[in-house]
């Protein structure tokens, strides 16, 4: 969503008002693309969420994949408590993520291979991990933000892609294999953000599903790109705990009910006045060109180039603690 000083755009303190007030409707969220100027994010807890609210929030990522980009997690401290356990996700030596054009981990011939970077690369943006809890219910949440690239189906970036999904979903599935082993219940892990995935049926999907994460069905068969044709972003859990129950879930599109199609002649002519008269090149625009910049550009750059995922869950295990003791366990 360029949550502050990217895409050379500024929000609006209208769209700030929307995206409090949808964050406060929710308990933990998750916020991708925060930039490295940390203002933005600041005057939205300062001024329209309020002390009730804290986030956490990780370094930039160096490079030119990674963007200058930051991931948060933003939670209403009264529902949601911070385990003090945090950490951006590097994986070993032996499970980097090969780059295109170079060998695959099972030895295959390389194009172009550097033998300084022969067994592989980190991820373009480094996931971020974080041990919450509400109720009774203890749980990691991972944010991630996949690589892209060139979206042809034979392209060696989709493959980097494929390549991404699968290594933090196999990292985190054995993570939270081995953790079971000593903390039992305690050992949930959820991994969610934009995975850039094309389609539930489609491999970039299989590498998610693949590593044990389930997603809830009224997610996965949603898609979350503006266009409607991808589902690119995606809440999947793999847990050990038996008394989860999963409530509700579903995506949110914001545009059905703020900044719609039908708003637009109320911004384009009382709002913001000449903000949408001329082009980057500073040439006029007719009004055609003028109501497609309000739909296609300006709204998701004041909200967001994707719809909302939600899923509500429950955290009250006291029946099943009861229970239990007059059962005599």
């Amino acid at each position: 969503m360029h949550f502050g000083n990217g895409g050379a755009y500024t929000r609006e303190a209208e769209s700030m008002m929307y995206i409090a007030e949808i964050i406060d409707h929710f308990d933990l969220v998750a916020i991708q693309e925060v930039n490295e100027n940390l203002a933005a994010l600041e005057t939205l807890f300062r001024d329209h969420l309020g002390s009730g609210w804290d986030y956490i929030v990780t370094d930039t990522t160096e490079g030119s994949k990674g963007n200058s980009e930051r991931l948060a997690f933003a939670f209403r401290k009264s529902k949601v408590w911070f385990r003090r356990e945090a950490g951006e996700i590097v994986l070993p030596t032996g499970q980097k993520i090969v780059e295109p054009g170079r060998a695959s981990d099972a030895g295959d011939a390389a194009v172009g291979r550097d033998d300084d970077h022969a067994d592989g690369v980190q991820f373009a943006r480094t996931p971020f991990s974080v041990a919450f809890q509400s109720g009774w219910f203890k749980f990691k949440l991972c944010t991630v933000h996949i690589f892209y690239g060139n979206a042809s189906e034979t392209s060696p970036e989709m493959a980097h892609r494929r390549e991404e999904i699968r290594r933090i979903a196999d990292f985190l599935a054995a993570r939270q294999s081995k953790e079971q082993k000593v903390q039992g219940k305690a050992a949930n892990f959820v991994l969610l953000g934009d995975f850039n995935i094309v389609s539930p049926e489609h491999h970039t999907m299989q590498a998610l599903e693949g590593a044990g994460f389930v997603i809830p069905e009224a997610i996965k068969n949603a898609p979350t790109s503006l266009s409607g044709k991808h589902h690119y972003d995606q809440i999947a859990f793999r847990l050990a705990d038996d008394r989860f129950s999963l409530l509700r879930s579903g995506v949110f599109s914001m545009f059905d009910v703020i900044y719609r199609n039908e708003d637009s002649d109320h911004y384009l002519d009382h709002v913001w006045g000449t903000v949408f008269d001329r082009n980057s090149d500073g040439n006029l625009r007719t009004r055609d060109q003028k109501e497609n910049y309000y739909r296609r550009y300006y709204r998701k750059h004041q909200m967001s180039d994707h719809k909302l995922l939600w899923c509500e869950i429950q955290t009250d295990f006291s029946k099943d603690y009861l229970n239990a003791v007059l059962a005599g366990g």
